[in-house]
């Protein structure tokens, strides 16, 4: 076992295609270069191998809109019932189909590969898209088909308790659905990232030269030297944060990727574990970067800032 990295989850981004373009989305903005969905059969093999050496406790599809592609979405999951992981979630827009015999079949299939959670974006930016009597028609195809582990996923703008027209608006559409036997879940507060930062810069906090917080103060984060699951892109590149890369399962075996990471071996990991963003900003010096005289929104906005100059220098 890694003492670095212990494998409790696996996500998987199925594909960075939409059938919406949310304003808000931090997903799918900069994702051009991916392939358009991941290899099935390179998944599959992902969560065989991981499940059985690690016993995960949770695995999770999304995307862009990972039901454009259902039946690798059905294959991971089918493979992650195999091998026993308990945890077995979907991230959705709900809208799978213009057809509602088409989406009643996808329903299907998903109860038949184990799916037993479904996380519906519902909010002021989602509706745009996707009407909701498509959202209604969904979610009874899966109640229908016995997945009633469902829950409502707001996205809120500053804070939930903020009294602006989003999410005014998502309040108001979650009372529309109010009949519906569905939970809803605390959601996410929107972040400083993607096309937010082009379409609602009023609502974003205001930039520091070096915004304060550590890895794993951060939603989604964890510690560097403590990281509890692994990111799938649709290349086969395994993240364990953001787009912090430790290597390709196309080209390496999954379990020697886990096993042999090493944050204090990869300068930029080690100089932010020992430092912070300070610790960043030393390291990209040498390289000739230097941070944006303008600041950053948050840390993981500089993170991913320096980096990617770094790369591309």
């Amino acid at each position: 076992m890694n003492k670095y990295l212990t494998v409790n989850r696996i996500e998987f981004a199925v594909t960075y295609l939409c059938n919406g373009r949310c304003r808000h989305c931090y997903s799918i903005q900069g994702k051009e270069e991916f392939p358009n969905h991941i290899d099935k059969s390179l998944a599959v093999k992902i969560v065989r191998k991981v499940g059985e050496k690690y016993s995960p406790e949770s695995i999770m599809t999304f995307g862009g809109e990972p039901l454009l592609f259902p039946e690798i979405v059905c294959a991971i999951h089918k493979e992650a019932m195999d091998v026993g992981i308990p945890s077995r979630e979907i991230i959705t827009n709900g809208y799978w189909s213009k057809d509602a015999k088409k989406t009643k079949e996808i329903a299907k299939n998903l109860a038949e590969s184990g799916v037993n959670n479904i996380i519906i974006s519902v909010d002021a930016f989602h509706q745009e898209h996707v009407p909701l009597n498509i959202v209604r028609k969904t979610t009874g195809a899966c109640l229908k088909v016995g997945i009633d582990n469902i829950e409502w996923n707001p996205c809120w703008v500053v804070s939930e308790d903020d009294n602006n027209q989003y999410n005014q608006e998502t309040k108001s559409i979650l009372e529309e659905l109010e009949d519906l036997p569905i939970r809803k879940s605390e959601g996410n507060v929107m972040e400083p990232a993607g096309l937010a930062i082009a379409n609602l810069k009023e609502f974003l906090p205001q930039k520091e030269k070096i915004p304060a917080g550590k890895c794993g103060d951060m939603p989604y984060t964890d510690p560097l030297d403590s990281v509890k699951g692994i990111f799938v892109e649709p290349d086969g590149k395994i993240a364990v944060c953001n787009d912090l890369y430790i290597g390709n399962a196309f080209d390496t075996d999954i379990i020697e990727i886990i096993e042999s990471y090493d944050p204090f071996k990869i300068p930029e990991m080690r100089a932010i574990i020992e430092d912070g963003m300070k610790g960043l900003i030393n390291w990209a010096g040498t390289k000739g970067v230097a941070p944006n005289p303008g600041g950053y929104y948050s840390i993981c906005h500089m993170c991913t800032d320096i980096r990617e100059k770094v790369r591309l220098k």
